[in-house]
């Protein structure tokens, strides 16, 4: 089921939105007018964001621009009023994939979805993937290069690719490598993780794929393959 968070400041139109895409089978995970969308986001992983331009707090094309930057596997769909060409292109630079104007059928706002969500989950060429091997403890990058990995780290890649894009948190993490849950274990956490970004980045040309949202968890950020032979 394909999960969107929904960003409009007009809380009637708002709930008219989530109430069609309910009905229509998507899942809506957060509803917010745009006030600290960062930390709502790392509360609430979504596939996709239905994104107003008109916002009280921050203008929406910043926010696209730095979801964009932040969360590149995130699929962004702006619905606004404002529909001259300029602000079509402007929205589209920003980032969005798909931009459509108020008032809008909500027929068409559904198939929009499905359809970047559909363009945003096309597996991509293997060349293009990390491929974790769990049985060599080894982890290769798009570009080929070969990276060992410690039991620990291979874990904890397998349960972030069993997540991927979706973020994981560190109460899940700590939990997935048989540690209790506890604020004392997010220390052990961000050290491992530490540790293990930094491993990637020194080995490989590669974009780093692992990302943190501080204080919530970490996600990878790329196509990856788990070959468990």
């Amino acid at each position: 089921m394909t999960r969107i968070g929904l960003i409009e400041d007009n809380i009637d139109y708002r709930d008219n939105l989530a109430f069609f895409l309910r009905r229509e089978g998507f899942e809506i995970v957060f509803e917010s007018d745009g006030h600290e969308i960062d930390h709502t986001l790392a509360q609430h992983p979504c596939d996709l964001i239905l994104l107003d331009l008109g916002l009280p707090d921050e203008d929406g094309l910043s926010i696209a621009r730095r979801l964009r930057k932040e969360h590149p596997a995130l699929g962004i769909v702006m619905l606004t009023a404002r529909g001259s060409l300029g602000d079509r292109l402007a929205g589209l630079n920003e980032g969005a994939d798909a931009y459509l104007v108020k008032p809008v059928d909500m027929l068409e706002l559904a198939a929009t979805l499905t359809a970047v969500q559909r363009r945003l989950t096309v597996t991509a060429p293997l060349a293009e993937a990390w491929v974790l091997l769990v049985d060599t403890l080894t982890i290769r990058s798009p570009a080929g290069e070969v990276i060992s990995l410690t039991v620990t780290e291979t874990e904890l890649l397998k349960t972030l690719a069993s997540a991927a894009p979706k973020l994981v948190s560190r109460d899940q993490l700590s939990v997935a490598m048989g540690r209790t849950a506890y604020d004392e274990q997010h220390r052990w956490v961000e050290v491992t993780f530490s540790r293990l970004r930094k491993k990637i980045e020194t080995g490989t040309a590669s974009e780093a794929p692992i990302r943190a949202a501080r204080g919530q968890g970490y996600v990878f950020a790329a196509p990856i393959r788990v070959v468990v032979h």
